[in-house]
């Protein structure tokens, strides 16, 4: 193991080869990767900062320039002579319980040809900071999963502030201003703050984030594509998928004069669903008196709901299993049972199996047979209205009959965002929340194998 002739002090000069290699470990713990610091003897002390107990680890760093850093004068001889050390506190990564500081001994130079003075630089802190590169790693890497800002400061011994600004550089570092539209994309909203809907949008095929919008209103959107893409660009966006908001449509009907418009197949199902649920509990609650009998259907109805929102092709017909309030019966039976309670629940019921097995099979015209021919009286409010609406939304449902674009990938950022907001307890501040999206999905977690390939990222980029 060999050490730069550099490294060498008064104070070290008789320490013994152990003593070497063990400070050498000290570096090799704290992750110092310049050679020309040497941790000093007995380096390790307490004290306190800010009033709080600190760990404090002393240190030099010198070497032989190569050149003058204000006039690029080249050191020849004695042309740069060392002139005394200048003292940094440098935030490192806790260690312990405690938070951790550097207090690096910088030396300083005075050139000749210059009669200017300029400090040693060292690669573990950025030039004028005074947070260490492994510092700001840790943050980015804390940062990228769902933990306050609160969390990160505490755990990272720096403020709040300090947090929020290394988020918005490492995050303003990974933004990439398309000029090109991808051919497909997919758009959604979700809600940021009170009141507040932020628009985000995607390319359906890679997932990747395009941009995200602090509202979801008409003019917001048409500003900010006709700014940022021209029309020519435009005219190339094939699909684009949204859920059942009808404001959408007239918007990309203006902007992408070419595109298909797609309905979520999942937000589909999830309309004709939630109408058969709600006609569920109505027909339940009418067996909620004083009569066992009713009692008995309406405790079976309500504790059963799941099996009635089931696919009849998913449920068992063979298999025999223990249900509470019915004994051992197939899940099919227990429908039968059920549905012989109402003629109303038989009715829609049937109704919604048939509208399900044409969405699943990707029948268009099934779905429009059944949703334009006569319903019939017993048809409850809940379901009328959802058929309505898609009737409306006919033409687009096609579009997601016909095409195999969805929206999977945009809800499961939202998700996630939904996630980040929550444990962030809001955001006021939009940017701020935006670059937090952004450095999430630019820096999310990733399996064993692909950990050292994310960490060097994270060096690069907070370098």
């Amino acid at each position: 193991m060999s050490f730069p002739v550099e490294l060498k002090s008064t104070k070290t000069k008789n320490l013994g080869r152990g003593s070497l290699v063990m400070l050498n470990d000290i570096k090799i713990l704290l992750d110092i990767q310049d050679k020309n610091i040497l941790i000093e003897e007995n380096s390790v002390n307490y004290g306190e900062y800010k009033g709080m107990k600190a760990k404090f680890i002393d240190a030099r760093l010198t070497y032989t320039p190569t050149h003058c850093l204000k006039c690029n004068a080249v050191n020849e001889g004695t042309s740069i002579y060392k002139n005394g050390t200048q003292t940094s506190r440098i935030t490192l990564p806790m260690m312990g319980l405690y938070p951790t500081f550097l207090r690096l001994k910088k030396q300083r130079f005075v050139c000749k040809t210059c009669g200017c003075s300029f400090t040693a630089k060292t690669s573990i802190v950025k030039k004028h900071c005074f947070i260490s590169n492994s510092v700001k790693t840790q943050i980015v890497v804390k940062a990228s999963e769902a933990q306050s800002i609160k969390n990160i400061s505490r755990d990272c011994s720096v403020s709040d502030a300090t947090v929020q600004r290394v988020i918005n550089e490492v995050a303003n570092k990974n933004k990439r201003y398309n000029h090109v539209l991808p051919e497909h994309l997919s758009f959604d909203e979700f809600k940021y703050a009170k009141s507040r809907m932020a628009f985000n949008y995607i390319d359906t095929n890679s997932g990747k984030i395009l941009d995200i919008l602090p509202s979801r209103d008409h003019f917001t959107i048409k500003n900010h594509f006709i700014s940022r893409y021209s029309l020519s660009k435009m005219r190339k966006v094939k699909t684009v998928t949204i859920d059942m908001n009808a404001g959408y449509v007239s918007v990309i009907k203006e902007l992408f004069p070419n595109a298909k418009i797609i309905i979520d197949r999942f937000h589909i199902v999830q309309l004709i669903t939630r109408s058969m649920n709600k006609t569920r509990v109505k027909i339940m609650n009418q067996f909620k008196t004083s009569n066992s009998g009713d009692l008995k259907k309406y405790r079976r109805l309500k504790r059963y709901w799941k099996l009635l929102l089931k696919r009849e092709s998913e449920l068992s017909y063979t298999k025999y299993s223990y249900f509470r309030l019915f004994g051992q019966q197939t899940e099919a039976s227990i429908i039968h049972e059920m549905l012989s309670y109402s003629d109303e629940l038989e009715v829609n019921y049937r109704l919604y199996q048939k509208i399900l097995k044409a969405l699943d099979k990707r029948d268009y015209q099934m779905l429009k047979h059944i949703l334009h021919t006569d319903i019939s009286n017993e048809i409850s409010a809940y379901i009328r209205t959802s058929i309505k609406t898609l009737k409306k939304h006919l033409p687009y449902i096609h579009n997601s009959l016909k095409y195999p674009y969805n929206n999977g990938r945009l809800e499961g950022i939202i998700n996630k965002v939904k996630v980040l907001n929550r444990v962030s307890y809001g955001y006021r501040n939009f940017n701020h929340y935006k670059n937090r999206i952004i450095l999430h999905f630019s820096f999310r977690s990733v399996d064993r194998k692909n950990k050292v390939n994310l960490k060097n990222k994270l060096r690069t980029t907070v370098a």
